[in-house]
């Protein structure tokens, strides 16, 4: 009769040896495989000047702060169009307009009667991040160093998407990774996440995904209601007023 201390080192062996056989079984992802796949995301992007679709985000932000450790949700619709153009309608947990164009990014909250004009490279709401998200997908071997994304990487994303890690050349604090998802037949986007040095992390999952829609002049133009407040916060070039 088998002792059951026996029993159990021969299991625990059989189990070993089956997760060294499944390890080694496992073909690991060559580089002219991702070359491949990011060249053929990079190619079907070229093709695209812009894209519309509703959103839903969650925010973690674990850094520092008023938002520390807090979860913050949010849902709308934006529209984007080639090279930096992008309206951002949110409407849950409270409407919020941001329109981006001209280097200029307009944050409108209506419920405050206020609007506020930044310089895109001053504008604090992870927009350039989103830009990558949405237009660097057309210049992959330029900016970003391409990867299938980790299993830790990919929970929570629909099952049988194709999901990619973007890691970028030069190092940012604003972006440490972005890993987006694809439809696999079509390479449409549906999703992405936005990782930053400090650990905060910004996700977007895509529903009613339009592409190369051509968006009028006027999703990316903006003038303040007479009765608003407005904050101009552009540099003050000489000869120039603020209005």
């Amino acid at each position: 009769m088998i002792s059951p201390y026996r029993k159990t080192s021969f299991f625990l062996f059989l189990f070993i040896l089956l997760a060294v056989f499944i390890t080694a079984a496992a073909p690991p992802v060559r580089a002219d495989e991702t070359a491949e796949l990011a060249a053929r995301i990079q190619k079907r992007y070229q093709g695209i000047d812009s894209l519309a679709a509703s959103y839903t985000r969650s925010s973690r932000f674990v850094s520092l702060g008023a938002q520390g450790g807090r979860d913050v949700q949010g849902s709308g619709r934006l529209v984007w169009a080639r090279p930096l153009k992008l309206r951002l309608e949110q409407e849950t947990p409270r409407q919020e307009l941001i329109i981006v164009g001209e280097g200029m990014a307009w944050w409108v909250r209506p419920a405050r009667q206020r609007a506020d004009l930044y310089p895109l490279n001053q504008f604090t709401g992870g927009l350039t991040s989103l830009l990558d998200a949405l237009g660097g997908l057309a210049r992959l071997d330029q900016d970003f160093k391409v990867s299938l994304a980790t299993p830790q990487r990919t929970a929570g994303i629909p099952a049988g998407s194709l999901v990619v890690s973007l890691t970028p050349k030069v190092t940012r604090a604003d972006l440490k990774e972005l890993v987006l998802w694809f439809q696999p037949e079509d390479l449409l986007l549906r999703g992405f996440a936005i990782f930053n040095l400090v650990g905060d992390v910004t996700l977007y999952n895509l529903d009613q995904v339009q592409v190369n829609v051509s968006p009028p002049k006027s999703d990316f133009a903006y003038e303040p209601p007479v009765d608003y407040q407005v904050a101009n916060h552009l540099p003050l070039n000489p000869g120039r007023s603020r209005k």
